[in-house]
């Protein structure tokens, strides 16, 4: 009896190896595919993008235009709650399928999709500053179809940013 248990735990361990390895294997593929696109597009439009880094290392997929540079430098932590204003497309598209228009929500920076997390503060945006992120999937959505939103699985979003305060 424990060696029919024994046999039964290695094999779904194995399994859930797999799968993993699987996962992993296919959302580094999705990261080559968004990070060619990105690339693609930046340069198709000749924008004067910059690629957001985290430390010294080239590991993201978020790309920061500053279109505004704005005026007072703000300490923005985790549960800093930031007034924006924004619009999101997503890239290559002129259909928006988020905006704030006149109404300027409030977010907790540690609530928003890491896109966002990582390009704020890649961007070193200031109050009053404008940028525009061009974020890979995997700091989206990733591989989830987003319906309420329009948006496809894997989509690559582009978002104009302006931010308006920083309380904290």
């Amino acid at each position: 009896m424990n060696r029919v248990f024994i046999i039964c735990l290695c094999v779904l361990v194995f399994v859930g190896c797999k799968k993993s390895d699987s996962a992993i294997a296919e959302a580094q593929a999705q990261a080559k595919i968004d990070d060619q696109l990105i690339q693609d597009y930046i340069s198709k439009n000749n924008l004067n993008a910059t690629k957001v880094m985290r430390g010294n290392a080239d590991t993201t997929g978020i790309w920061y235009i500053n279109t505004t540079t704005g005026t007072e430098n703000a300490l923005i932590n985790s549960s800093s709650l930031l007034t924006l204003g924004y619009a999101g497309r997503q890239m290559g598209s002129s259909t928006v399928f988020a905006q704030t228009n006149t109404f300027h929500p409030a977010f907790h920076f540690g609530d928003m999709i890491r896109g966002w997390q990582y390009g704020i503060l890649g961007s070193k945006i200031r109050k009053g500053g404008k940028i525009r992120l061009l974020v890979a999937s995997r700091y989206a959505y990733g591989p989830y179809e987003q319906r309420s939103l329009g948006l496809s699985a894997n989509a690559i979003l582009d978002f104009d940013i302006e931010l308006f305060d920083v309380t904290n």
